[in-house]
């Protein structure tokens, strides 16, 4: 799977099937290829997110910021790229042909998502709230449902909310505090599955770019619907159910229930921050953001939303590391340097974008 440069590495189909999930072998075989070569696992990252952008569509609203980002990140990705990896070789097609060609492609995915969504869809999302890296909303419903939106989250509202099923669709974490209506479920959609309420207080972690989708229960009950695995899961009180996009392989004939938990999947219980007895799941409704035993490649994705910042990891090993923490109104280096003293690494900041490495 060795590529001379970006443009055969877009067209190839299994590193296509790795970036959409749609193929579990190549899924694998990219995952190893990351793996045994951390120094390209950034650019690489970069590269699927500009194959999941064109792929899914974007809307309009959403287009000028999601052009600039993207524009963004190529900048940072093309500064290592020519020296840290022989599975994308030493020759890199231009930044702007990159961005010209993103533009582009992002234009036309825009195109094909309206007219399809239009003639397709049974419910078009038309109402919409967004926020941007750093920044937060909280939102009333018309139904009295109160939202709190975390960074770089969309949530959609249906057109007939609330004239019977109260349907909202969701790319990225809210908190819901739901209005009590038992004829009128509250159901939110996402990707891999959706939530249904009659009047309850839950969390819902589901972007559509990480690989990793939760709900957590604070009061009340839900009913998870899983699009995949065709099957309705129910949550209890400080319950949450993690499902993972990849399943991790077991090289053994381990049950699947244990696998799941081995790597925190399925149904388990809420993280206790034990410093002041809050629940993890929405520290961040209370302006903190905190993580126990968690890997730091789900740490650094929360640093960059909350922050606002890009974070380049060089070795990939240090992902796998886990840490736990809680911080209120510190700044991203003093987050950093207190994360340290658990697992060495170091950091720098050069041009607003933060680059780590052992």
């Amino acid at each position: 799977m060795l590529h001379q440069n970006d443009e055969e590495l877009l067209a190839d189909e299994s590193f296509i099937n790795y970036c959409l999930k749609r193929n579990e072998a190549d899924m694998h075989a990219w995952m190893k290829i990351v793996r045994d070569n951390p120094g390209a696992a950034a650019h690489i990252e970069e590269l699927r997110t500009l194959v999941i952008l064109t792929s899914k569509g974007v809307q309009n609203i959403e287009l000028k910021s999601q052009i600039a980002k993207l524009g963004r990140r190529i900048e940072l990705a093309e500064e290592t790229v020519a020296s840290v990896s022989p599975v994308l070789g030493t020759r890199s097609i231009s930044r702007k042909l990159m961005v010209a060609a993103a533009c582009f492609l992002l234009i036309a995915a825009t195109t094909i998502y309206y007219f399809v969504s239009s003639s397709n869809s049974s419910t078009s999302y038309r109402s919409s709230y967004i926020t941007q890296p750093a920044e937060k909303k909280s939102l009333v419903l018309s139904d009295g449902t109160k939202v709190i939106l975390n960074a770089d989250s969309k949530l959609s509202i249906a057109p007939d909310f609330g004239n019977g099923e109260r349907s909202v669709q969701l790319d990225g974490e809210a908190f819901f505090d739901v209005a009590h209506n038992a004829s009128k479920p509250f159901v939110v959609h996402t990707t891999r599955m959706d939530i249904k309420v009659l009047g309850t207080a839950f969390n819902v972690k589901a972007y559509e770019t990480d690989d990793l989708f939760e709900t957590a229960l604070i009061r009340g009950s839900v009913e998870l619907s899983l699009k995949k695995e065709q099957k309705t899961i129910m949550l209890h009180p400080n319950e949450k159910y993690v499902l993972r996009e990849v399943q991790p392989q077991v090289a053994s004939s381990v049950e699947s229930t244990t696998s799941r938990e081995i790597h925190g999947e399925g149904l388990l219980p809420v993280k206790i921050d034990k410093v002041d007895t809050s629940i993890v799941e929405v520290s961040w409704t209370e302006n903190k953001i905190a993580f126990v035993d968690e890997p730091f490649a789900q740490v650094v994705k929360k640093l960059e939303r909350w922050y606002g910042v890009p974070i380049i990891v060089n070795d990939g090993v240090l992902l796998e590391n886990l840490y736990t923490g809680s911080f209120r109104n510190e700044s991203i280096e003093d987050v950093l340097s207190a994360l340290q003293f658990s697992k060495p690494f170091t950091y720098k900041k050069e041009n607003d974008v933060i680059r780590i490495s052992k």
